[in-house]
């Protein structure tokens, strides 16, 4: 059986186109995931720097266990939700509308959004 010659340009051009392809797919599907894995539950009024607890405005229900994101794709940090305060008293859950105390172990901004993780594949968390 006789082998079909291809030139070094073809091969390569193959090669590139492939992995263009294998990119686009593998970016699609980090995309999906991203979305698909958490949804908005509040977003941070306040954040206290000296005890590192944010104040939260929640638009969807939180309870503790719960893992949450706050902040931008690029810096967000991920973490379980220890505890939970509506005016100083501790709470296990908290309702859409409420305005809520939790302590946080890195600082977030005012503004910032606060997601629930609903997907708990290939979680990272934060130190």
């Amino acid at each position: 059986m006789a082998k079909k010659k291809r030139s070094l340009d073809s091969i390569i051009e193959e090669f590139e186109d492939y992995e263009k392809e294998k990119r686009s797919r593998r970016s699609e599907t980090e995309n999906t995931n991203r979305t698909a894995n958490k949804i908005q539950v509040g977003r941070i009024e306040q954040f206290f720097d000296k005890i590192n607890v944010a104040a939260v405005k929640l638009s969807d229900p939180l309870d503790i266990g719960d893992i949450i994101e706050i902040g931008s794709e690029d810096e967000a940090i991920r973490q379980r939700v220890e505890s939970i305060e509506i005016d100083k008293k501790s709470v296990s859950h908290a309702e859409p509308g409420d305005s809520i105390g939790i302590k946080l172990k890195w600082k977030v901004s005012k503004g910032d959004n606060v997601y629930k993780i609903v997907n708990l594949g290939r979680v990272e968390f934060a130190d």
